[in-house]
């Protein structure tokens, strides 16, 4: 299922449109990041070029390396999660009756949102510290460090920005019996869902 359409009996109105934005946001922020790492590896490639012809280097790559990594990992959380592909244990999940499914699947969800709520947090604790004393990388570039920091930042308040609204559409589905509609959108995919997930992405390609 591509995560920027809107499955079917989600609600409509503003928590459905504030959702589909919040999707949209996490697809793009995806691409971004997935961007940074292909310009990354034609930065180290260079970089490399360059130590073995004229016997130095660009300076300064595996810095920018590590603030590319680490914004892309927390600008692919929100999608991640949209996609279902954040991991959980389902040695008895695919066992158990609907009800508690989608029980089950509203307490991973929460769960997950505190966990995204302490890193949000934790992330701007670093951000302000930075901000405050006017920090700058032990290096060359002397990087302001807020401003790799920030969009470090930046993907964790979209994550959990994800995870607050969909906590309210799960909770709203449970309490109105929309099991289904639960297992669909926030359940562990079966092994036949994650086949029909891949056929559907090759075709695409195809």
């Amino acid at each position: 299922m591509d995560p920027v359409t809107r499955p079917q009996g989600r609600e409509s109105g503003a928590l459905g449109r504030l959702d589909d934005a919040l999707r949209r946001l996490a697809r793009g922020m995806l691409l971004v990041a997935g961007w940074g790492l292909l310009l990354l590896g034609m930065l180290v490639a260079v970089d490399v070029a360059a130590r073995n012809t004229i016997g130095r280097n660009i300076g300064g790559v595996d810095e920018i390396a590590g603030y590319i990594f680490a914004i892309g990992i927390s600008w692919s959380l929100a999608e991640a999660f949209y996609a279902r592909s954040h991991v959980r244990i389902d040695f008895l999940y695919q066992k158990a009756p609907l009800r508690l499914r989608s029980l089950l699947d509203v307490l991973s969800i929460l769960a997950l949102g505190f966990a995204a709520a302490f890193l949000a947090f934790s992330g701007w604790l670093v951000v302000s510290g930075s901000w405050g004393m006017g920090s700058r990388s032990a290096s060359v570039l002397q990087v302001p460090l807020v401003i790799p920091q920030a969009l470090w930042f930046a993907g964790m308040v979209v994550f959990l920005a994800a995870l607050l609204v969909s906590s309210l559409q799960a909770c709203l589905a449970l309490a109105a019996g929309r099991h289904p509609e639960l297992a669909a959108r926030f359940g562990i995919m079966s092994a036949s869902e994650e086949a029909q997930e891949a056929l559907g992405a090759r075709e695409e390609k195809a």
